[in-house]
């Protein structure tokens, strides 16, 4: 089970690094220690992806933009907000496509007991803290889960012979669109607070990928011949 958990955060950390050292030898770093203290929700910045089409209000602009996944299957993007060097210590990633429908519940219609099953499957992992349902909008519902900052390891007697500290903790939130795509974005920091996490969850809230926002243009043109 060790092995499994320092695999796991080991291969997310060279993710991570790896793309985002491939594209920031001139970036400028931003190693701000307390990442969101002075951050005003009314000057947030809204980021469009050009690759994907997608939107999302972040709490600043953005420092750089990497594609943060190896395999050519995965699409998404990495939106970095604070580094130090090559370390990311505060950023978004937002895949498109993320998961298997049929693999993860759709928490807006399946049964409980679905639902359930599911949620203590995951709490059952060690590698989470957390495991919730979290409502993105009024209207739609999706899981959030966040790393273990600390595991322990116990004995046969249930004693902790170990302690083992994560460099950093993800907060990762899965959920469909209004059109039905598997979306997730997940949340690099490597100091999470309250604040950061509220913070997130509200841009977590104003994501709209290519095909919402694509609904939305048809709606307002069907209008407009109405009225004319």
């Amino acid at each position: 089970m060790r092995k499994i958990f320092l695999t796991v955060i080991l291969i997310l950390s060279m993710l991570t690094a790896t793309a985002f050292a491939a594209e920031t030898e001139n970036a400028t770093e931003n190693p701000t220690e307390n990442k969101t203290e002075n951050v005003n929700p009314n000057e947030s910045y809204e980021y469009t992806s050009e690759t994907y089409g997608f939107k999302i209000t972040c709490p600043v602009k953005p420092v750089v933009v990497v594609k943060p996944f190896e395999d050519p299957n995965r699409n998404g993007e990495m939106l970095v907000f604070a580094n130090e060097g090559i370390k990311v210590l505060y950023g978004y990633i937002i895949e498109i496509d993320a998961f298997d429908d049929k693999q993860v519940p759709n928490f807006n219609k399946d049964k409980k007991k679905i639902t359930d099953a599911y949620l203590e499957k995951l709490r059952g992992d060690f590698l989470y803290n957390s495991v919730e349902i979290m409502e993105v909008t009024p209207k739609n519902k999706g899981i959030v889960m966040v790393t273990a900052d600390k595991v322990e390891f116990k004995d046969e007697n249930g004693a902790v012979k170990e302690t083992i500290t994560a460099e950093e903790q993800r907060v990762i939130t899965r959920f469909r669109s209004k059109s039905g795509r598997c979306i997730e974005i997940q949340l690099i920091d490597a100091n999470l607070d309250q604040n950061d996490y509220e913070i997130y969850r509200k841009s977590v809230s104003t994501y709209q990928d290519a095909t919402d926002l694509s609904m939305t243009d048809n709606k307002k043109d069907k209008k407009s011949k109405k009225k004319k």
